[in-house]
């Protein structure tokens, strides 16, 4: 792996103009890996933009420069790409916008821990046994002989605090707590990204998880769903972005296999989320049957469609399409 960090080292010391990609629909793992490389770059003379088709959450506030993302750019001013935490090529949808983005010739660096990774960079370095990317960019830097600071430290550790449920979920792993500490040290503020993260909800986040837990059943396969339509938002006045985390709420029922949210997303789309505790259950496989990808524990998908109640939920396109809701 660390040949592919001096490759990536190379093409940063070289290159006077970067674009940073986040994913789709950002978490503080795409955001807090991201805005540490932009400190960091910036620190050392380079110039830095940091890009998102959507604009992330107010919620993440707390991570320095967070106002500096950019929604449209010019592919051909920048000489170097770092796309960080992207699962598949797709994921940015920055390349259903710009017809060039992965043909321009640029150099792209791919830094990822999904599994469903498709190695889409000139330089890639994937690690599926990471909890995170930032974990993997605290671990780049200390290779680098980079020196984080308070900034920096915080951003990182938002995203190992997030991706590992603050530290409850699977992935956390000695190494998780060992570079969490690390960073402690460094100055990340670790109560800031509690209090923002898991506890600190909206009057209409909660309402919204009220209608998702109302809605809750157990199939005779053990598995945990509920189901979100278009409507339920408009009942409530408030909308799917308002879902971030909810998820994990359905996964502490015992004795099941898996938990599966899914909603329609008022933009034509019906996404599902998964999540386990279960270790005979790879949900990255199952989201791979509904074109998506993830994690063996926590997984999910994106279609273009509409939900259609029957005996069973199923996913109705605009060409008549249908895809049944069967896990």
């Amino acid at each position: 792996m660390t040949r592919h960090y001096d490759k990536a080292k190379i093409l940063l010391d070289k290159s006077e103009k970067i674009l940073i990609i986040s994913h789709r629909k950002p978490d503080p793992d795409t955001l807090g890996a991201a805005l540490a490389l932009k400190i960091w770059l910036e620190r050392v003379g380079k110039s830095v933009t940091c890009a998102c088709v959507d604009q992330p959450s107010k919620d993440f506030s707390f991570l320095a420069k967070l106002d500096c993302f950019v929604r449209e750019f010019d592919i051909e001013d920048y000489d170097l790409m770092v796309i960080v935490d992207n699962g598949a090529s797709y994921m940015s949808n920055f390349h259903l916008k710009y017809d060039n983005f992965y043909t321009s010739g640029i150099p792209i660096i791919n830094i990822d821990h999904h599994a469903s990774n498709d190695n889409f960079g000139d330089v890639n370095i994937v690690d599926v046994s990471a909890a995170s990317v930032t974990l993997m960019l605290a671990k780049i830097f200390k290779y680098w002989g980079v020196e984080l600071d308070v900034d920096m430290a915080t951003c990182l550790l938002a995203g190992i605090y997030t991706d590992t449920g603050s530290f409850m979920h699977s992935n956390t792993s000695e190494e998780v707590f060992e570079i969490s500490g690390e960073l402690m040290s460094q100055g990340a503020r670790i109560a800031e990204i509690s209090k923002a993260m898991f506890n600190t909800k909206s009057v209409d986040t909660l309402r919204l998880w009220g209608k998702v837990l109302e809605k809750v059943n157990v199939t005779e396969d053990k598995v945990v769903m509920s189901v979100l339509r278009d409507g339920d938002y408009d009942e409530l006045g408030v909308g799917p972005e308002n879902l971030s985390g909810v998820i994990d709420y359905l996964n502490m029922i015992p004795d099941t296999k898996f938990a599966v949210l899914i909603n329609e997303d008022r933009q034509g789309n019906v996404k599902g989320s998964f999540r386990t505790r279960n270790e005979g259950v790879d949900l990255s496989k199952i989201a791979a049957s509904f074109g998506g990808g993830g994690h063996p524990k926590a997984s999910g998908f994106s279609l273009p469609g509409k939900l259609k109640a029957g005996k069973h939920f199923e996913i109705v396109s605009d060409d008549d399409s249908k895809k049944p809701l069967e896990f």
